[in-house]
Protein backbone atom coordinates (compact mmCIF):
# COMPACT_ATOMS: atom_id res chain seq x y z
CA UNK A 1 0.00 0.00 0.00
CA UNK A 2 2.99 2.45 1.02
CA UNK A 3 4.66 1.75 -2.23
CA UNK A 4 1.71 2.34 -4.62
CA UNK A 5 0.67 5.64 -2.96
CA UNK A 6 4.52 6.54 -3.02
CA UNK A 7 3.91 5.74 -7.09
CA UNK A 8 0.71 7.91 -6.68
CA UNK A 9 2.40 10.94 -5.38
CA UNK A 10 5.62 10.72 -7.71
CA UNK A 11 3.27 10.61 -10.77
CA UNK A 12 0.84 13.93 -9.31
CA UNK A 13 4.62 15.54 -8.71
CA UNK A 14 5.41 15.01 -12.19
CA UNK A 15 1.96 16.07 -13.93
CA UNK A 16 2.11 19.26 -12.01
CA UNK A 17 5.87 20.11 -12.53
CA UNK A 18 6.41 19.16 -15.87
CA UNK A 19 3.08 19.80 -17.63
CA UNK A 20 4.80 20.32 -21.01
CA UNK A 21 4.51 16.22 -20.86
CA UNK A 22 0.74 15.84 -20.64
CA UNK A 23 -0.09 18.35 -23.80
CA UNK A 24 3.31 18.13 -25.94
CA UNK A 25 1.14 18.43 -29.04
CA UNK A 26 2.22 20.46 -32.54
CA UNK A 27 -1.22 22.84 -33.64
CA UNK A 28 -0.49 25.48 -35.94
CA UNK A 29 -1.92 29.39 -36.27
CA UNK A 30 -4.74 29.26 -37.90
CA UNK A 31 -6.12 31.17 -40.75
CA UNK A 32 -5.83 34.67 -38.88
CA UNK A 33 -3.13 37.30 -40.51
CA UNK A 34 -1.84 37.92 -36.97
CA UNK A 35 -1.82 36.11 -33.41
CA UNK A 36 -0.40 37.71 -30.64
CA UNK A 37 2.43 36.02 -28.47
CA UNK A 38 2.20 37.35 -24.89
CA UNK A 39 4.01 36.53 -21.72
CA UNK A 40 0.86 35.32 -19.70
CA UNK A 41 -2.66 33.70 -20.28
CA UNK A 42 -4.35 36.63 -20.56
CA UNK A 43 -5.06 39.56 -22.71
CA UNK A 44 -3.46 41.86 -20.03
CA UNK A 45 -0.09 40.27 -20.51
CA UNK A 46 2.60 42.30 -22.34
CA UNK A 47 2.71 40.99 -25.96
CA UNK A 48 6.30 39.83 -26.98
CA UNK A 49 5.69 38.87 -31.18
CA UNK A 50 2.81 38.61 -33.45
CA UNK A 51 2.69 35.32 -35.56
CA UNK A 52 1.78 34.89 -38.52
CA UNK A 53 -1.50 32.05 -40.50
CA UNK A 54 0.36 28.51 -40.31
CA UNK A 55 3.26 29.47 -37.89
CA UNK A 56 3.91 25.53 -36.12
CA UNK A 57 3.97 25.80 -32.44
CA UNK A 58 4.63 23.22 -29.81
CA UNK A 59 1.64 23.27 -26.85
CA UNK A 60 2.75 22.83 -23.22
CA UNK A 61 -0.03 23.70 -21.26
CA UNK A 62 -3.69 24.78 -21.60
CA UNK A 63 -4.92 27.25 -19.09
CA UNK A 64 -8.33 29.39 -19.25
CA UNK A 65 -8.68 29.96 -23.32
CA UNK A 66 -5.28 30.25 -23.67
CA UNK A 67 -2.15 27.88 -25.05
CA UNK A 68 1.35 27.98 -23.40
CA UNK A 69 3.14 27.19 -26.40
CA UNK A 70 6.71 26.85 -27.86
CA UNK A 71 7.68 28.32 -30.86
CA UNK A 72 10.73 26.57 -33.51
CA UNK A 73 12.77 29.20 -32.11
CA UNK A 74 12.50 27.70 -28.57
CA UNK A 75 10.93 31.26 -27.28
CA UNK A 76 7.74 30.46 -25.12
CA UNK A 77 4.63 32.44 -24.39
CA UNK A 78 0.83 32.43 -24.81
CA UNK A 79 -1.42 32.29 -27.26
CA UNK A 80 -5.08 32.48 -27.31
CA UNK A 81 -6.78 28.98 -28.11
CA UNK A 82 -9.25 29.56 -30.75
CA UNK A 83 -7.08 30.52 -33.37
CA UNK A 84 -4.95 27.14 -33.08
CA UNK A 85 -5.82 24.70 -35.75
CA UNK A 86 -4.84 20.73 -34.99
CA UNK A 87 -5.18 20.22 -38.55
CA UNK A 88 -2.62 20.07 -41.38
CA UNK A 89 -2.83 23.72 -43.07
CA UNK A 90 -3.80 24.02 -46.54
CA UNK A 91 -0.39 25.13 -47.94
CA UNK A 92 1.54 22.37 -46.21
CA UNK A 93 -1.31 19.84 -47.87
CA UNK A 94 -0.46 21.34 -51.26
CA UNK A 95 3.26 21.72 -51.11
CA UNK A 96 2.57 17.20 -49.71
CA UNK A 97 0.53 16.82 -52.78
CA UNK A 98 2.65 18.62 -55.32
CA UNK A 99 5.93 16.78 -54.07
CA UNK A 100 3.92 13.37 -54.38
CA UNK A 101 2.81 14.92 -57.67
CA UNK A 102 6.67 15.34 -58.76
CA UNK A 103 7.18 11.31 -57.53
CA UNK A 104 4.71 9.98 -59.15
CA UNK A 105 5.64 11.97 -62.65
CA UNK A 106 9.31 10.42 -61.70
CA UNK A 107 7.97 6.93 -61.21
CA UNK A 108 5.98 7.37 -64.21
CA UNK A 109 8.52 8.50 -66.64
CA UNK A 110 10.65 6.30 -64.96
CA UNK A 111 7.89 3.10 -65.99
CA UNK A 112 7.86 4.57 -69.36
CA UNK A 113 11.59 4.75 -70.25
CA UNK A 114 11.48 0.91 -68.84
CA UNK A 115 8.42 0.24 -71.27
CA UNK A 116 9.98 1.88 -73.84
CA UNK A 117 13.19 -0.13 -73.31
CA UNK A 118 10.92 -3.39 -73.91
CA UNK A 119 9.28 -1.90 -77.18
CA UNK A 120 12.55 -1.11 -78.93
CA UNK A 121 13.08 -4.72 -79.49
CA UNK A 122 9.99 -5.34 -80.43
CA UNK A 123 9.54 -2.63 -82.90
CA UNK A 124 12.82 -3.82 -84.96
CA UNK A 125 10.97 -7.25 -84.80
CA UNK A 126 7.94 -5.82 -86.01
CA UNK A 127 10.22 -4.32 -88.88
CA UNK A 128 11.57 -7.56 -89.35
CA UNK A 129 8.06 -8.84 -89.64
CA UNK A 130 6.41 -6.36 -92.17
CA UNK A 131 9.84 -6.88 -94.75
CA UNK A 132 8.51 -10.75 -94.47
CA UNK A 133 4.89 -10.15 -95.15
CA UNK A 134 5.36 -8.16 -98.03
CA UNK A 135 8.04 -10.40 -99.60
CA UNK A 136 5.43 -13.68 -98.82
CA UNK A 137 3.09 -10.97 -100.54
CA UNK A 138 5.47 -10.82 -104.07
CA UNK A 139 6.43 -14.35 -103.25
CA UNK A 140 2.34 -15.15 -103.30
CA UNK A 141 1.81 -13.23 -106.32
CA UNK A 142 4.71 -15.38 -108.18
CA UNK A 143 3.56 -18.54 -107.23
CA UNK A 144 -0.06 -17.58 -108.36
CA UNK A 145 0.97 -16.33 -111.67
CA UNK A 146 3.27 -19.29 -112.30
CA UNK A 147 0.36 -21.54 -111.22
CA UNK A 148 -1.71 -19.70 -114.05
CA UNK A 149 0.86 -20.51 -116.84
CA UNK A 150 1.63 -23.98 -115.73
CA UNK A 151 -2.38 -24.60 -116.25
CA UNK A 152 -1.82 -22.81 -119.66
CA UNK A 153 0.89 -25.46 -120.37
CA UNK A 154 -1.44 -28.70 -118.96
CA UNK A 155 -4.13 -27.72 -121.26
CA UNK A 156 -1.86 -27.33 -124.69
CA UNK A 157 0.59 -30.13 -123.43
CA UNK A 158 -2.83 -32.15 -123.33
CA UNK A 159 -3.07 -31.32 -127.18
CA UNK A 160 0.27 -32.43 -127.73
CA UNK A 161 0.36 -35.38 -125.78
CA UNK A 162 -2.71 -36.53 -127.91
CA UNK A 163 -1.10 -35.39 -131.22
CA UNK A 164 2.55 -37.08 -130.32
CA UNK A 165 0.49 -40.55 -129.65
CA UNK A 166 -1.15 -40.45 -132.58
CA UNK A 167 1.91 -39.51 -134.64
CA UNK A 168 3.68 -42.71 -132.11
CA UNK A 169 1.24 -44.61 -132.95
CA UNK A 170 1.13 -43.96 -136.63
CA UNK A 171 4.47 -44.41 -137.03
CA UNK A 172 4.43 -47.47 -135.60
CA UNK A 173 2.13 -48.84 -137.28
CA UNK A 174 4.43 -47.55 -140.34
CA UNK A 175 7.08 -49.58 -139.44
CA UNK A 176 5.15 -52.28 -138.99
CA UNK A 177 3.52 -52.04 -142.88
CA UNK A 178 6.61 -51.37 -143.90
CA UNK A 179 8.13 -54.06 -142.00
CA UNK A 180 5.47 -56.49 -143.99
CA UNK A 181 5.41 -55.23 -146.98
CA UNK A 182 9.59 -55.92 -147.38
CA UNK A 183 9.53 -58.78 -145.79
CA UNK A 184 6.68 -59.50 -148.11
CA UNK A 185 8.58 -58.78 -151.14
CA UNK A 186 11.90 -60.58 -150.31
CA UNK A 187 9.31 -63.97 -149.61
CA UNK A 188 8.12 -63.46 -153.11
CA UNK A 189 11.38 -62.95 -154.67
CA UNK A 190 12.82 -66.04 -152.91
CA UNK A 191 9.78 -68.12 -154.31
CA UNK A 192 9.73 -66.36 -158.17
CA UNK A 193 13.65 -67.05 -157.73
CA UNK A 194 13.04 -70.62 -156.58
CA UNK A 195 10.87 -71.54 -158.98
CA UNK A 196 12.69 -70.02 -161.56
CA UNK A 197 15.72 -72.72 -160.44
CA UNK A 198 13.49 -75.61 -160.03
Amino acid sequence: MKKSLFHLMIFVIIIFLFPQLTFAKTGWVSDMLLLTFRQGPGTSYAVTKTLTSNTPVLILEEKNEFYKVELQSKEIGWVNKKFISFELPKPFIIDQLKQKNKDLEASLKTALNAKKRKQTPLIEQSKNIQKIVKENKVLQEKNSTLSRELEILKKNNKGFLKIDMIKWFLAGVGVLLLGWIIGHNISSKKRRSGSLLG
